[in-house]
């Protein structure tokens, strides 16, 4: 009986390397996905931050202290910071018209002011950070005060939050660039009394180009599946890190007495500030090399030397997909293992009430019924509870791969010899 109840809730097979890295090269994970939460966002945007302010934010969210937050959360940051710069891209086109570019530059500087607010509201959060000396004080000695520095670091990462389509029209549009419909007609207007039809095409073509970035992951045609649409792999490796840790903390199984132990073997905190670190000094990494080899690479032999220097780097990527995999081994037992869980609970809500049932069972002179009932409970408890054995098995081999073996130390950025 719990092999049925369970296996017919049983979760979806946790992803290979394979798979995470396929959508890595895609840069698209099949289905619609919920943004990160904040807590998952911050820990990536720590990976912006030098390792010292990264460990003082890992510190702070691992004992419960307060982080900036955001109403709207983290997502809509970034979508505001990408509506300014796609506004700020099409101004820099010389052939706008000035009548266009007037009204492009007022909404630019009302994007400016709503990044500016939050910005404030993130570096200088109220309540969040200590204020006054004393307490200022208090949480130096205690190794939690992020640093003002630190704090414009911090922000600028959230710039750069994990979100998927990103550059999906519906998203822009809700960044506040719901004024360009405004801006056709206006444009339209002023064509149709002077006769230059000109800047009427130029507005159909800017419309309609906003509207088509990143349509593959924004509307998708009835029947079609829709993807979740990222920048590059790098951006969709540090979404998966983050979606996968949603997935454990929101879980009750992993906040549950029978995974205390393994919930002291891993600082998930720190292990995924640590994987963001990592891929995002290897993007900075690969942007170098991408630079280096466009500026050099009619020499042959420095062509050659880049090409060694990014074969060594794909054991890197390799050990980062593997390391999440390895999160994702964690959630998916967690998740089976929360099966388990609700179905003991209700053995147990059973139970309860077996007195009861004995009682009944008597006054009709039928007890046999009743102890069969009693074994049969037994029996499906202890199978239950062999299950969770199990899974805390496994749980503790999978969090012993998320760490690297040995600590890798990249260069912030690289020099062409």
């Amino acid at each position: 009986m719990v092999d049925n109840s369970v296996g017919g809730h049983r979760m979806m097979p946790a992803r290979t390397s394979e798979q995470i890295r396929e959508w890595c090269d895609r840069s698209a994970i099949p289905g619609e996905r919920r943004e990160l939460s904040d807590t998952a966002a911050l820990l990536i945007a720590s990976g912006y931050l030098t390792p010292g302010g990264r460990a003082i934010v890992v510190r702070r969210i691992s004992t419960g202290r307060p982080m900036p937050s955001m109403s709207a959360g983290f997502g809509d940051l970034r979508r505001l910071q990408r509506a300014i710069v796609q506004i700020e891209h099409q101004l820099s086109n010389p052939m706008v018209p000035s009548v266009v570019a007037a009204v492009m530059r007022n909404r630019l500087n009302g994007l400016h002011r709503r990044r500016e607010d939050a910005r404030k509201q993130i570096v200088a959060a109220k309540g969040v950070f200590a204020s006054g000396t004393r307490a200022i004080r208090r949480e130096r000695r205690e190794n939690v005060y992020l640093e003002i520095e630190e704090r414009e670091r911090l922000f600028a990462g959230l710039l750069c939050t994990p979100t998927p389509n990103v550059n999906a029209s519906s998203y822009v549009r809700r960044a506040g660039t719901a004024a360009f419909d405004r801006i056709a007609g206006m444009v339209g207007q002023v064509a149709s009394k002077s006769g230059n039809t000109q800047a009427g095409q130029w507005a159909d073509q800017f419309l309609s180009g906003t509207r088509s970035v990143g349509g593959q992951g924004g509307e998708s045609p009835a029947g079609v599946p829709r993807n979740a649409n990222f920048v590059d792999g790098y951006e969709t490796l540090l979404y998966i890190t983050g979606h996968y840790y949603d997935r454990i903390l929101d879980n009750p199984a992993w906040r549950s007495d029978h995974f205390e132990v393994q919930r002291t073997q891993v600082n998930l905190h720190a292990e995924v500030a640590e994987i963001a670190a990592d891929v995002i000094a290897l993007r900075a990494v690969r942007i170098d090399l991408d630079r280096a080899k466009r500026n050099g690479g009619f020499d042959r032999t420095f062509a050659a030397q880049i090409d060694k220097r990014e074969t060594t780097l794909r054991p890197v990527w390799t050990e980062l997909i593997d390391r999440v995999q390895a999160l994702n081994e964690v959630a998916h037992v967690v998740e089976s293992a929360a099966v388990e869980l609700q179905v003991l609970s209700e053995y147990n809500k059973a139970a309860t009430i077996d007195d009861r049932i004995d009682a009944l069972i008597a006054r009709s002179g039928d007890r046999e019924i009743s102890v069969d009932n009693a074994k049969r409970l037994t029996e499906q408890v202890r199978s239950g509870e062999e299950q969770l054995r199990i899974y805390r098995d496994v749980l503790q081999g999978n969090i012993a791969r998320i760490s690297p073996a040995v600590p890798r130390e990249l260069p912030a950025r690289y020099e062409p010899s």
